[in-house]
């Protein structure tokens, strides 16, 4: 596919070894004056090329903003597209409404993504061998490759399902065509890279490593894979000549409860602040941060900012008088995520800002419902110093907190016949909290997971993997107006698309250069 050659030598000719944010290990300089044919020598080569492929986890902008988390909360029942109008972000819109053109150029930026971080970690595997360096650095950070590319693989094979299984870099435009491979192959890949990784991952990182992989982020990933493909596809997970049955599943999951050391954080409301980054609730973290300040436009994930702040915050009117910058208003929180919460749940104020918390009004944007994300915004506390404003807020993605592996936790007890354990850990996310114990029923976990976990990109997949008619009976929305709604009915109405399986299209422009390799995926 010439995607992966086009990709390889923008980046690689130059070498752009882009820093992941972290303020830490990853905040190292680019290098640009080395070319592929002088690199991948001593061990400082094998450790910049790495934090190459740890970078990838940050762009969300190769076409338009294509950040994957809130795109799939948009895609799910608990936010809309949003945007400044019908006009802002169309490509957006789509996915909202399910009705996803193949042409979609947020959708093919999710595509170049992933395959750019798959490219870089299989070159980083093929190059590692052989560079000067010691055993055990090459056995860690071959581990950490894997985990990566192991990561890369989830989301895309979520998104896309039909997917061409790489695992060697292609240098060769002979092997630039390369078919689809059934699903399971991809996930047994998936699976067999976690489980290689993870007995040669370390169990904890110094201070100044902060945003490297440890083992138990691993565990955790591969125990959502299992949960997702089990669910989805209704068997074991395949994991090279290996299974992930659901007791390898409920063992891993253990040993993180058990044995990490991580915690859930005293208060819920601190969980997205500033000073809580890389907190003992946080398995793991992609970080983003100002320390490189950036202002190129047309190059945005050249710097180290998340953009999902800027699209998600409120389009506030006098940001001078408020908390918050102004933001794009993308993302906008749906009233049946709100009506899920109990009214006395914390966690409710932790996740939604409201607009009548605005001391100066705002600008209404497209399906404007009065309620934003408070997870990932434009407060203040993360305004960056220096650099364009927009690109480089410094807010950490949380992908995989301690709460969700408990209740990854109760859902494989549950399943397993064991009621009090999945209580246990049930009773542990909801008394965080302080909200009353109740049933440790698979409907009640799965609600659980909603709240505890709204709008941190987990909502869709959760939705997919209970089957085709749970995700249309949640996510189809009639045209009415909810309390706060303004715009027309009209623009509310979401309709689930059962023929797509929830899957986004193959991008055009990639079956158009794949020599009948590619299909498009079922309902587009």
């Amino acid at each position: 596919m010439k995607l992966f050659k086009l990709t390889y030598t923008a980046v690689m000719g130059s070498l752009l070894l882009l820093v992941l944010g972290c303020e830490n290990f990853l905040d190292e300089q680019p290098l640009d004056q080395r070319v592929e044919s002088n690199f991948y020598q001593t061990k400082q080569d094998a450790q910049e090329a790495l934090v190459a492929i740890y970078d990838v986890l940050q762009w969300n902008t190769l076409n338009g903003f294509h950040v994957p988390e809130m795109l799939s909360d948009i895609a799910s029942d608990d936010s809309y597209a949003g945007g400044a109008s019908r006009n802002d972000a169309p490509n957006i819109i789509e996915i909202d409404q399910h009705k996803i053109r193949t042409t979609n150029g947020e959708v093919h930026g999710l595509w170049r993504k992933y395959y750019t971080g798959i490219y870089r970690a299989n070159k980083y595997l093929e190059k590692i061998p052989g560079i000067d360096a010691e055993e055990e650095f090459k056995t860690l950070t071959t581990a950490e490759a894997k985990f990566l590319r192991a990561y890369f693989y989830f989301d895309l094979a979520r998104f896309f399902e039909n997917v061409p299984l790489i695992t060697t870099p292609l240098d060769n435009p002979d092997e630039y065509n390369q078919p689809q491979a059934a699903p399971s192959e991809v996930y047994s890949q998936i699976g067999q890279d976690l489980m290689e990784a993870i007995p040669n991952l370390r169990e904890f990182v110094p201070s100044n490593q902060k945003g490297r992989v440890t083992k138990w982020a691993a565990e955790a990933l591969l125990v959502r894979v299992y949960l997702y493909y089990s669910g989805v596809y209704g068997d074991d997970l395949p994991a090279g000549d290996q299974t992930v049955d659901r007791a390898r599943a409920i063992t891993m999951v253990e040993d993180v409860i058990n044995n990490s050391g991580h915690d859930l954080l005293e208060n819920y409301d601190d969980i997205f602040k500033l000073e809580y980054e890389f907190s003992q609730e946080s398995v793991f973290e992609i970080a983003y941060s100002d320390s490189r300040p950036w202002w190129d436009w047309g190059y945005v994930h050249g710097g180290e900012g998340n953009m999902a702040p800027q699209m998600q915050g409120p389009r506030v009117d006098q940001p001078a008088e408020e908390e918050y910058e102004r933001g794009w208003s993308f993302s906008p929180v749906t009233a049946e995520l709100i009506e899920a919460f109990d009214p006395a749940d914390p966690r409710l104020e932790a996740t939604v800002l409201f607009e009548d918390e605005l001391n100066a009004g705002l600008t209404v944007g497209y399906q404007h419902t009065g309620n934003f994300t408070q997870k990932y915004t434009t407060h203040k506390s993360y305004r960056a110093a220096d650099g364009q404003l927009e690109l480089n807020w410094g807010n950490n993605y949380r992908v995989i907190r301690f709460a969700d592996v408990l209740l990854m936790g109760a859902e494989l007890q549950l399943a397993a016949g064991d009621q009090d354990k999945a209580q246990q850990y049930l009773d542990r996310v909801r008394g965080r909290v302080d909200m009353p114990s109740v049933d440790a029923t698979m409907e009640n976990i799965h609600r659980e997971r909603r709240l505890e976990l709204a709008l941190e990109g987990q909502r869709y997949w959760d939705l997919l993997r209970r089957g085709l008619n749970v995700a249309k009976q949640h996510i189809d929305t009639p045209a009415e107006m909810k309390d706060g709604y303004v715009g027309d009915a009209a623009d509310f109405a979401v309709t689930f698309n059962k023929a797509t399986k929830g899957l986004f299209p193959i991008p055009q422009s990639e079956i158009d250069i794949s020599n009948g390799e590619l299909k498009r995926n079922p309902g587009y």
